[in-house]
């Protein structure tokens, strides 16, 4: 028995009887269908939910819980403005069964037809109101196989698809891509949910479970082929009128852009920083976008830079020709178009609105007057010639003033379309003249100074007369309503006019649904030709905000390095940069890293002196350089970089039971494992969640390692170890540190980073002006003192022979050595003057010298 028609075994007699009704025994039937999501039961203007929907949805949506018949828990919204209630749901992760009614085909009944019309999820929306602004809203499908997970990510409101594979034993990786996507929900196969409950990090997301088995079988050799199906299905399931079809898939082959794991996206906050904020981003500083096409364009080249260096020139060359025209002129051009991605979503979907046929008619037009800009400069820019004749279409039958929002609100065809439309219209504005007329006549003849004819969709066309002059009206008035003020009537006359008008905006109506209907499957068919002119729109506008952000802070193209080097002459932080106060100049600094001598830069010096911005603003500009924009900086040399690692900062995993050293040993690991010769790894403070000795032992290891590769991987090794700087001993290992200056017992951060070691890390001075008692301070001083003065050397690991030799095992000179250390041992050292010791150390001479070596 269905969960909700259990209620009735274990409640009282009387919610057992108030659900015994023919419409509450509708309501479980329905219910018992749509277990997982919150069913919206139409009732005449308002969706009802009972039960525990009713109490799962008031809390959320702060409306009030009432009882039908003192039993039933039941709220209700207005069927018109479910909107606002249906975000709200679909924000707190619900799922929302939109079931409306009819009239029964059987007339002896009086109880409605309802039917489930569609499913609203959050990763299944399409309407305007119910999505975040530009943002993509993914759906996401899971498929762990053997040796690898198959993934497909579908955003349902564009039909975008895309598909990927991780090998199955590095889920971290689909970690990471999940961070980049953030979809809206995450589709799985029964079969596979206690598998994927186990893999790191995946106990406790939540996840949309489907049975397999109703997908039926796989005739597909293809192994994305099952992602794609698992797709659909849920769309079909949720779309019930079977209308909603996605795009063909692409595929994302590992290799073609920049790796990037979760930690690196969230440290260097490309698209979100750490307070969940838009602002203070790569994405907000680069953002200078005019259409909602260009945003995502921006937003997913940001999360996958390209690493075809061919690409990468293509995108300047672009840039070069936009540059011989005003930028100005273009934007303006770009700030007219609409989102033609979500509209087609939306005509696939059933979903369509009057005006985006004249967005439509608009982005057509705005293409033909960019590519007369444009082509002539030679810039690479294609109009589908098909796109003539859906202009010509759309133009023949779109009213040219202001269209609706909803159909049958304004006009949508335009007058001499269709002579039965032409005849209706000229009806309806005729009839309000004739409703005019006859008021004026009756109020004449009544001399009823109150009467005035109104119309409401309820009631219709009708006469209203105050209370206090109704008893006057003529006997031929029929009494249709009664009200606390006035009375409302009609006549034979009136009837016949409403009549006529009402006959009119039917023919109105119908004759504009059907054209309507018919346009929006015609535009469906050149939805191909509409796509490239998206994807056009969308590249050029991400062009164009590369150029301005380039304008707006003074950045340079950087060169392609072909020796795998990276040098930048005063680069800057790119978001740091732009957040400035005005007045305030950021301290640029220069970088040199390559694979050979100057791979591993150890970078010491105070806190608040900028170490982590320095690193921070390395990974910024290499990711600008991926993506095909300039750089902050003078001038730079950048290589095609495979992967970038960041570790950075501190946190914990308290749910996984994850100290926050654990963390960071984790992040190590994964970056010490993953790296290539072509990587580029930022580590900052490696070591410090655990004793010094411990922490400063694995920071050196993790030193020599790299510097044993060959090729080494270009790192910036951030630390407040000094004794780490030693180091730099060793081959393709070099210190770099920030500049202080002490003066007048202050220390002034320079933010200027300079070649080797810092003198001290000004630890106990950045307490101090934090606010540290004085004593706690002074106390702190006393004691690094002493601990300094105990510093012991590290031996450095190398694989070059000892300059001396091990000591010999016992037997033959061993023996000797075993002699002469108990000689040592034994001596009376407080009782020998200082002759005997000196004679003493002769004859030790003397004896090791004659033994040779």
């Amino acid at each position: 028995m269905p969960k909700e028609a259990q209620i009735t075994e274990n409640n009282s007699p009387d919610l057992t009887e108030a659900l015994d009704t023919p419409m509450m025994r509708q309501y479980l039937e329905i219910k018992a269908k749509f277990p997982d999501s919150i069913l919206f039961f139409r009732m005449g203007d308002f969706y009802e939910m009972f039960l525990e929907d009713a109490k799962i949805a008031s809390s959320i949506l702060d409306i009030a819980l009432t009882k039908r018949q003192n039993s039933v828990p039941m709220c209700g919204i207005p069927f018109h403005s479910k909107d606002g209630y249906i975000s709200k749901l679909l924000s707190a992760g619900k799922k929302i069964a939109v079931c409306e009614q009819s009239r029964p085909e059987d007339g002896n009944t009086k109880l409605m037809t309802r039917d489930v019309v569609r499913i609203i999820t959050p990763g299944t929306v399409i309407e305007e109101h119910l999505l975040s602004g530009f943002q993509n809203n993914y759906l996401c499908a899971i498929v762990p196989k053997a040796a690898l997970i198959f993934v497909g990510m579908a955003d349902v409101s564009t039909g975008e698809v895309l598909h990927f594979a991780v090998p199955i034993s590095k889920t971290e990786v689909l970690e990471s891509e999940l961070v980049k996507f953030k979809p809206s929900e995450i589709c799985i196969f029964s079969k596979d949910l206690e598998k994927i409950r186990t893999w790191q990090n995946f106990a406790e997301r939540q996840f949309t479970v489907l049975d397999e088995s109703k997908l039926g079988a796989d005739p597909a050799k293809d192994p994305f082929h099952i992602v794609t199906r698992c797709l659909e299905y849920y769309i079909r399931e949720n779309y019930r009128d079977g209308t909603l079809t996605l795009r063909e898939p692409r595929i994302l082959q590992t290799g073609s852009y920049l790796e990037m794991d979760r930690e690196t996206i969230l440290n260097l906050e490309l698209i979100e920083n750490e307070k969940d904020d838009k602002g203070h981003t790569l994405f907000s500083v680069l953002n200078f976008c005019s259409t909602a096409k260009g945003k995502r364009v921006l937003k997913q080249r940001i999360l996958f830079p390209e690493t075809d260096p061919a690409i990468l020139k293509s995108r300047w060359e672009k840039q070069d020709i936009i540059k011989k025209i005003p930028l100005a002129q273009l934007i303006q051009a770009l700030r007219d178009l609409g989102d033609l991605e979500r509209i087609l979503g939306r005509f696939r979907g059933n979903k369509p609105y009057p005006r985006d046929f004249k967005t439509i008619l608009s982005s057509i037009e705005t293409l033909d007057s960019i590519q007369a800009i444009l082509s002539p400069l030679g810039y690479p820019i294609t109009k589908p010639e098909k796109l003539d004749s859906l202009k010509d279409y759309i133009e023949d039958r779109i009213h040219t003033d202001e269209l609706p929002v909803i159909l049958g609100n304004g006009k949508f065809l335009k007058d001499g379309f269709d002579p039965s439309l032409d005849k209706a219209r000229e009806a309806g504005s005729k009839g309000a003249d004739w409703i005019l007329a006859l008021e004026t006549e009756e109020k004449k003849k009544t001399g009823l100074s109150t009467l005035k004819i109104k119309y409401n969709k309820i009631v219709g066309y009708f006469i209203e007369i105050s209370r206090v002059q109704a008893e006057q009206a003529p006997k031929e008035y029929l009494k249709k309503q009664t009200l606390v003020t006035s009375e409302r009537f009609t006549t034979s006359r009136l009837e016949e006019i409403e009549r006529t008008i009402l006959e009119a905006d039917e023919i109105i109506q119908k004759v504009e649904r059907i054209e309507f209907e018919k346009m929006v499957q015609t535009v469906l068919e050149y939805s191909p030709e509409l796509l490239i002119v998206s994807e056009e729109f969308g590249d050029l506008d991400f062009q164009i905000s590369l150029l301005k952000a380039e304008e707006s802070f003074g950045w340079k193209r950087a060169e392609l390095s072909e020796d795998s080097s990276l040098e930048m002459k005063s680069s800057r932080h790119p978001v740091v940069e732009a957040s400035l106060p005005v007045g305030i100049k950021f301290t640029p600094n220069d970088v040199n890293l390559d694979s050979q001598e100057n791979a591993v830069a150890i970078l010491t010096g105070p806190n608040m002196a900028g170490k982590s911005t320095f690193m921070r603003q390395i990974a910024l500009n290499q990711i600008l350089f991926q993506i095909g924009a300039s750089v902050a900086a003078e001038k730079a040399r950048l290589p095609i970089l495979d992967r970038l690692f960041t570790r950075i900062g501190a946190g914990d995993n308290l749910n996984a039971g994850e100290s926050t050293f654990y963390v960071e040993m984790k992040e190590t690991a994964n970056i010490l494992k993953n790296c290539t010769p072509q990587s580029l790894l930022l580590f900052d403070e490696v070591g410090r969640g655990t004793s010094t000795y411990d922490g400063m032992s694995i920071a050196w290891a993790i030193l020599e390692c790299l510097s044993e590769m060959h090729p080494r991987p270009k790192t910036v090794f951030a630390t407040h170890y000094h004794e780490l700087t030693e180091l730099s001993r060793l081959p393709g290992v070099w210190n770099i540190h920030m500049e202080t200056v002490e003066k007048d017992d202050k220390v002034i951060f320079l933010r200027r980073v300079k070649p080797g070691k810092a003198k001290k890390s000004f630890g106990i001075y950045v307490a101090q002006l934090a606010g540290v008692p004085d004593s706690v301070v002074k106390r702190a001083s006393e004691i690094l003192t002493d601990m300094e003065s105990r510093k012991k050397e590290i031996r450095i690991q190398t694989r070059e022979p000892s300059l001396f030799q091990e000591l010999p095992t016992p037997g033959s000179d061993g023996q000797f050595w075993q002699d002469f250390k108990k000689e040592i041992i034994d001596l009376p050292i407080e009782s020998m003057t200082p002759l005997e010791a000196l004679r003493l150390l002769d004859d030790w001479k003397k004896k090791i010298s004659s033994r040779g070596n």
